[in-house]
């Protein structure tokens, strides 16, 4: 039998609030990502999530691994490959898997990008209340770029349409990001573009960022 995607929110909620009680009293920051993420803030996706992504910064992830030990499938360990870096650990809330990114980076041609979540985004993130329990979800300012890195359309796209409906929330988070990391000056213009901001990329015309 097919799951529904009612009975398949449901479960995700479930386990959300399981994460969340197991997390609870935590001193360490830890973010809810990925397509969870999106989903509890509006951002139309082309199927349910599967899966469940949680960011920390890399000596927090070791931290958060004892507390999650019980429903660990491996240990906390640093992973790189020729675009990403992170130290990655695993865990099972039923059948659903729990990927934890510390200190996570993504390096492309045309950008070099690292979270900063106890720094930076924590302090910026968005709290969901679900029944049981409140969420810290990841600003969408850093999905969007995380996704245009990867050249997700089908994430970026509806992320930023998301975006241009309160640029007074997103905007400010996205240029302390590009401030802090490294791009080329066509990626600037195309986030300009998707936003509906085309000043955007005008203080990146003198920055030291990368040029092309």
């Amino acid at each position: 039998m097919v799951e529904s995607q009612s009975a398949l929110y449901a479960r995700l909620t479930v386990a959300l609030e399981e994460l969340a009680g197991q997390l609870a009293g935590s001193p360490e920051a830890w973010l809810l990502g990925g397509s969870c993420g999106l989903w509890l803030q509006g951002v139309p996706l082309e199927s349910p999530p599967r899966d469940i992504d949680i960011y920390a910064d890399t000596e927090e992830a070791h931290s958060l691994h004892e507390r999650l030990s019980s429903l660990a499938t491996d240990k906390p360990a640093y992973d790189r490959n020729e675009r990403y870096a992170s130290v990655l650990s695993h865990y099972r809330l039923g059948d659903l898997e729990v990927e934890m990114a510390g200190g996570f980076e993504i390096r492309t041609a045309r950008a070099s990008y690292r979270t900063e979540v106890n720094e930076l985004l924590a302090g910026a993130s968005h709290q969901v209340a679900l029944q049981k329990a409140v969420i810290q979800v990841m600003p969408l300012a850093h999905e969007f770029i995380f996704n245009l890195l990867r050249e997700r359309h089908d994430r970026y796209l509806p992320i930023a349409a998301v975006m241009r409906k309160e640029p007074e929330r997103h905007l400010p988070l996205l240029l302390e990001l590009l401030k802090r990391n490294a791009w080329t000056s066509d990626l600037i213009g195309r986030m300009a573009e998707l936003l509906d901001r085309p000043l955007l990329s005008q203080p990146w015309q003198e920055y030291h960022g990368w040029e092309e």
